[in-house]
């Protein structure tokens, strides 16, 4: 159901290889299909092999509508001058019903009038069910995204289920720091309106598409907001369940701005030990266990590798041309880590970003790889440290240099000497090795 809250900046060319997963228009309308494999996947998915579209929880059939029945006047033109017009009857018109304009309310309470609080502004994006539009907030100014979701497009009662449990998950993670944090929920005849964080920076996609792929210092960052996803939506009993970089948008358009997670249209609550069956996801990231129709929260998880191994060298791990063959990569093919510049990335990177066919990713596992995300941060902490106090760049801190640093700071008193013998092991000076 989730519409990204900023519509994509890609354009129709490609700075990859025309081999690569995005080498065709990301742009193209979603074309939903029904799956039919030897591996009984049987959700819907977009058949387009470098389009990352969702696997939706059922396809949703098109309403079918007649074509007007035409009825002929045989009248001769004598006759019809003689006589006036007869009116046409009207046309005989069979148009399925829509559960979302059925129902007395998606929402299940009466909210406000949008448009009292908030003024809409361009159109941010656009998606199945609904648009995204800008939005300000009357009072304060201040500048949010609106999903409006159109009530007529939830055709069956299952669409409105899947909207009223988005809304309610969003709530249910308010505080998540890498979340995106909805406002509020508004319902009129028409549609409803989900106000949330205006996130302005774009997709991940967009930026792995413009990169290549990012340094293994720069994936870090972001991949540490992917595990940070996971480890708040897992703590509250919720599996996102179509993890992939379209669904992380960046606040802003800075380099190191904030990244969050969105569209929660096939998220679900889950408890401990519960298994799932219902194929979802997209091509691509999808688990091997989703496609196997037994799987949990770990689901996430692999998905999260997939992107992590993304950022790392720019191209999935499993590909195909097809929406099966992808599956079929998913569940027997191993991941590529000979290729450049898998040779130049260390081998805790390639653990975090390890996807294999068994299936499984332990918790222990994947926590365990993370911790070499801190020791990257902690050593570029050191590193600007030991910049400050090593004022000539000669890779070496002299007591002139570390006396310096303290003036700058008012301290005094300081006994440099014993400092300095302290921590020089090599009885030379303090050296960046």
């Amino acid at each position: 159901m989730g519409n990204s809250c900023v519509g994509s900046s890609k354009t129709a060319t490609s700075t990859c290889s025309d081999s690569l997963w995005w080498s065709k228009k990301k742009k193209e309308a979603p074309q939903k299909v029904e799956t039919e494999s030897n591996i009984n996947t049987t959700k819907n998915v977009e058949h387009k092999a470098p389009q990352m579209m969702k696997i939706e929880k059922e396809e949703i059939k098109a309403t079918q509508q007649k074509e007007p029945i035409s009825h002929t006047e045989e009248a001769s033109s004598h006759a019809a001058q003689a006589k006036p017009a007869v009116p046409k009857k009207p046309h005989n018109v069979i148009r399925q019903a829509s559960a979302g304009l059925k129902t007395e309310s998606v929402l299940l309470k009466k909210t406000g009038n949008l448009r009292d609080f908030y003024n809409l502004g361009r159109r941010l994006g656009k998606g199945q069910f609904g648009t995204t539009f800008l939005c300000v907030e009357k009072a304060t100014g201040k500048e949010y995204a609106c999903k409006s979701i159109v009530k007529r497009k939830l055709i069956t009662e299952e669409d409105v289920e899947d909207v009223r449990r988005e809304i309610q998950i969003m709530h249910h993670l308010v505080g998540s720091p890498d979340v995106i944090t909805i406002k509020e929920a508004y319902e009129d005849a028409v549609s409803v309106h989900v106000v949330m964080e205006l996130c302005a920076g774009g997709e991940l996609f967009d930026r792995i598409v413009e990169r290549g792929h990012y340094t293994e210092r720069k994936a870090a960052k972001l991949a540490r907001t992917i595990v940070g996803v996971i480890e708040s939506c897992h703590s509250l009993g919720v599996m996102h369940r179509d993890l992939k970089p379209e669904n992380f948008l960046f606040i802003n358009q800075q380099e190191d701005s904030p990244l969050k997670a969105i569209d929660f249209g096939l998220s679900a609550f889950f408890k401990p030990g519960e298994i799932f069956n219902d194929v979802v996801g997209s091509p691509y990231y999808v688990a091997p266990e989703v496609l196997r129709k037994r799987y949990g929260p770990e689901a996430d998880v692999w998905s999260a590798g997939v992107i992590i191994y993304i950022l790392l060298c720019g191209v999935p791990p499993f590909w195909g041309e097809s929406e099966q063959e992808i599956f079929e990569a998913i569940l027997h093919s191993e991941a590529d880590f000979t290729s450049d510049p898998w040779h130049t990335i260390s081998g805790s990177a390639k653990d975090l970003a390890d996807v294999d066919n068994s299936g499984t990713i332990g918790y222990g596992e994947f926590i365990a790889a993370t911790l070499h995300l801190n020791k990257i941060e902690r050593e570029d902490h050191l590193v600007a440290a030991f910049s400050y106090f090593d004022k000539d760049g000669s890779g070496y801190i002299t007591q002139d240099e570390l006396q310096q640093a303290c003036e700058e700071f008012g301290i005094k008193d300081v006994r440099l000497e014993e400092m300095i013998r302290e921590a020089d092991q090599d009885n030379v000076s303090l050296n960046s090795t």
